[in-house]
């Protein structure tokens, strides 16, 4: 069996695309919940900063979270976001 893969993706939007951004961060986390391999699926906003938030994701696997990438609502994400991104990073872990 694999282990769990922890993502925290850091997501800073260009200030006029914040509500924008956030109502699409909304509809991504209410579909994605509802997959078999999502464990975690949480979004925190920065107390300094309204326009950035974190996602912090758990995934039965590398398999799920791949799967996940796949899916119409994450590629969805991806393409109507294009240019909202003031800055963005993400990381896979692992338990160590």
């Amino acid at each position: 069996m694999s282990a769990p893969v922890i993502v925290i993706a850091q997501l800073d939007a260009k200030p006029e695309f914040a509500a924008q951004f956030r109502a699409v961060l909304d509809s991504l986390i209410a579909a994605t919940l509802q997959e078999a391999g999502c464990l975690r699926y949480q979004l925190h906003q920065s107390l300094d900063n309204p326009q950035s938030w974190m996602l912090h994701e758990e995934w039965v696997s590398e398999g799920a979270l791949d799967a996940h990438q796949q899916e119409p609502h994450f590629i969805a994400f991806v393409a109507d976001t294009q240019g909202w991104f003031a800055s963005s990073q993400v990381r896979r872990y692992h338990l160590a």
